[in-house]
């Protein structure tokens, strides 16, 4: 493949190889470097384009006469985020995009089959399952994960200069075997979050279904974002240790770094040497 590009011994020893982690020894700005956003980044996205569009839902959902009519309110929010970050920062927010698109599918088929209930319980989980579906098939047979460019959208924005450092971060085997493992876990643990909650709405009423379905994703995407949070941390703690000259040709398959990430083989590892 033409992005596979054979690591250098002097190169590899000096990147940290994390998400986290700059591909260059030079940072961009002070204090930024390319990989997997902070959590005070992507905090107000969270708050602005999901957490207040989701909340607006539930609560005007008992006030109006249908679910078509509570998804078209609490789209407003949704869309006057999107809308200001866009005026702001010249580019649309992920987060905010995904929940206005979500909303805006709910409302569509909502009025398309005149309110059928288990249609309206699914149409997150259908959306849901096709974005894991995506993050699999593009992690296997893609260029690139669909995840790695959504983490260079959230890290990066669109700056150019940011992108390319972000986009050196491909070069890296460590790195791309860590964005790898990143996207079939997501990909599977979306998948598996849907088919769950497609079941719960198969045999719970719609006011059962709604209180129990958001714990349901809690602990899937909660436990995606641990697994997430273990990798990186792992990741960066042991990639930087590995002797180049232990390296498999090509710099190592996912298999090879998730094993190093995970469970090294003994006499793999070198001590990280005290700084000072």
């Amino acid at each position: 493949m033409a992005d596979q590009v054979e690591p250098s011994p002097e190169r590899f020893a000096d990147v940290d190889t994390s998400l986290g982690a700059a591909a260059t020894s030079a940072p961009v700005e002070e204090d930024w470097e390319p990989g997997l956003p902070p959590l005070r980044s992507i905090a107000p996205s969270v708050i602005g384009g999901a957490a207040v569009p989701l909340a607006v839902y539930y609560i005007v959902r008992s006030h109006v006469g249908s679910d078509a009519d509570a998804l078209a309110i609490a789209g407003i929010p949704a869309s006057i985020w999107v809308l200001s970050q866009f005026i702001r920062k010249h580019r649309v927010d992920a987060i905010g995009a995904i929940v206005l698109f979500g909303f805006i599918v709910g409302l569509v088929v909502s009025f398309a089959l005149g309110g059928n209930a288990f249609v309206l319980k699914v149409r997150d989980s259908g959306f849901t399952f096709l974005f894991g579906l995506t993050s699999v098939v593009t992690t296997r047979f893609g260029r690139r994960p669909v995840i790695f460019y959504i983490g260079r959208g959230l890290s990066a924005g669109t700056d150019p200069v940011r992108i390319r450092h972000f986009d050196e971060l491909w070069e890296l085997p460590p790195a791309r075997a860590l964005f790898k493992i990143l996207g079939l876990l997501w990909g599977f643990g979306l998948m598996i979050d849907a088919g769950v909650r497609i079941a719960l709405a198969a045999d719970l009423s719609t006011k059962s279904f709604l209180a129990v379905s958001p714990v349901a994703s809690f602990v899937f995407i909660g436990a995606m974002a641990a697994a997430t949070f273990a990798l990186v941390t792992r990741a960066r703690a042991r990639g930087p240790l590995v002797d180049p000259a232990t390296l498999p040709a090509g710099g190592g398959g996912t298999l090879w770094w998730l094993r190093v990430f995970l469970v090294p083989p003994s006499g793999l590892l070198a001590e990280r040497q005290p700084e000072g």
